[in-house]
């Protein structure tokens, strides 16, 4: 106790010598533009000079303050110790958005997780380096700049980070040292007499509540697979007709689901199926269980002999082991109505668009140019309102079986509909090519289109809606 009372008198003796020799501290407050080559210059510079003694003492007071980076978690009150052995307790702070049911599995899992120290310090470094960077609507980041005077000659120099919004620190000094102190901040606002928002960093509870809630969000993915866990009794009963290969809950709709439906992946397989084609049962949460497993059971050989019976479809598969086929069944159809609306709409729809067509009449009645493209505006409007625009029969399209081809080796993807006449309709592309054909055959853009074309059962394209 004794050294480290002596200690710390050397260093306020040290400390008072170094304010008694400073004259001045000047301050600059400089504004960078981005240059968009990952390089910035020099915007505009306000500077600002400190003479007052009291007002110097103040803030080298505060500049001296170096940290010890490595212990970041304890300056900021977070206790490693609680960490590693409270996960439970760590899981309560979890504010449930998403919501999560945590089986066993989920726990056991997210348990490890939460108490991997790095991990925090990972978090708490994001946190405070908010606003660090340039983005699509921020051109400009701020750095301070603190000279100490001495004699006349500028002795030390300390320097915030560049920052668009957040925090300015940490400082660093000239020996590369960090030093996170918010009260630096406050005392430079004051001097640029600066209305900031910016309020002090999260510490203690606050922070680590913080810092759990964003550790397992970083881990949603793994934990929506193991959602799954909690329905295994009825997984498993799939297991009288296929090997489960794997299986989860659904992490995003879009693609294959609308938002708002609890839906499990399950990916099956058997002896009937071509190497490398897959059955992709899209299951709904249906109060306390899963939708029933008896229809996929019945239907599944017709629809995976369908599929496999289409010429072209066949061939590819055969010739190129490394293309995949993902057939998608949801609950008890090989199509389901999100998928329907992507493709076909509705007769609500179809006459919000034909309408819409009527309406675009009155510039050429009137003989006056529009200020837009009709063409591509009809297009647009078509795709939100038609979707491929074949207008199908409801009862028709509900016949359909969709499904996926994946190129292992590439990007390539493309979704179909196999309609009940063995017609197959290409609905989405993405990537460089689809089978046999460029993207460019369809369109400018190699990344997703919809390019909404029928091929007949030997791959020949009957018919084109570009």
């Amino acid at each position: 106790m004794v050294k480290k009372n002596l200690l710390l008198l050397l260093i306020i003796s040290f400390s008072a010598k170094s304010q008694d020799l400073a004259e001045k501290i000047v301050i600059s407050k400089i504004t960078y533009v981005n240059q968009f080559d990952d390089t910035d210059k020099e915007f505009k510079t306000e500077r600002k000079v400190i003479k007052n003694q009291k007002a110097i003492k103040n803030l080298l007071l505060e500049l001296q303050k170096v940290d010890d980076t490595t212990q970041l978690l304890s300056k900021f009150k977070i206790d490693t110790n609680y960490i590693k052995n409270n996960p439970e307790k760590l899981l309560s702070l979890y504010n449930s958005e998403p919501e999560i049911a945590w089986n066993q599995e989920q726990k056991e899992y997210i348990f490890k997780v939460l108490k991997n120290i790095d991990l925090y310090k990972k978090q708490l470094n994001e946190y405070l380096s908010n606003g660090c960077c340039y983005g699509m609507h921020n051109s400009y980041r701020n750095q301070f700049v603190i000279e100490i005077f001495q004699n006349t000659q500028s002795k030390k120099t300390f320097k915030s980070r560049k920052y668009v919004w957040s925090y300015a620190m940490p400082f660093e000094n000239d020996n590369k040292d960090l030093i996170y102190n918010f009260e630096i901040e406050k005392i430079l606002n004051e001097v640029f007499n600066t209305k900031s928002k910016i309020q002090k960093p999260l510490e203690g509870n606050e922070l680590l509540k913080y810092l759990v809630n964003n550790i397992i969000r970083n881990n949603d993915d793994a934990l929506y697979k193991l959602s799954a866990y909690t329905y295994s009794k009825e997984i498993n009963e799939l297991k009288s007709d296929f090997n489960i290969l794997s299986f989860g809950e659904m992490y995003a709709f879009g693609r294959y689901i609308g938002h708002g439906t609890k839906t499990f992946k399950i990916k099956l397989k058997n002896a009937k199926m071509l190497p490398n084609v897959y059955l992709q049962f899209l299951v709904t949460k249906q109060g306390n269980s899963l939708y029933s497993r008896d229809s996929i059971k019945s239907d599944y050989e017709e629809i995976v002999k369908r599929v496999q019976s289409i010429k072209f479809i066949r061939e590819n598969l055969e010739n190129n082991p490394n293309l995949k086929l993902d057939i998608y069944y949801t609950n008890n159809n090989a199509v389901n109505a999100y998928n329907i609306d992507g493709v076909n709409k509705n007769p609500t729809e179809w006459k919000k668009q034909d309408d819409y067509v009527k309406s675009l009449n009155w510039y050429a009645v009137n003989d006056i140019k529009p200020t837009f493209d009709i063409s591509e505006a009809i297009k647009t409007s078509e795709k939100n309102h038609c979707g491929c625009n074949y207008r199908f029969d409801q009862k028709f399209i509900e016949k359909t079986i969709f499904f996926e081809l994946n190129d292992e080796q590439s990007t390539d993807n493309s979704v179909w509909f196999l309609l009940p006449d063995n017609r197959v309709l290409l609905y989405i592309l993405e990537g460089e090519k689809v089978l046999n054909h460029d993207y460019s055959e369809f369109g400018k853009f190699s990344g997703i289109q919809f390019p909404c074309v029928l091929f007949n059962e030997n791959g020949e394209i009957t018919n084109r809606k570009l």
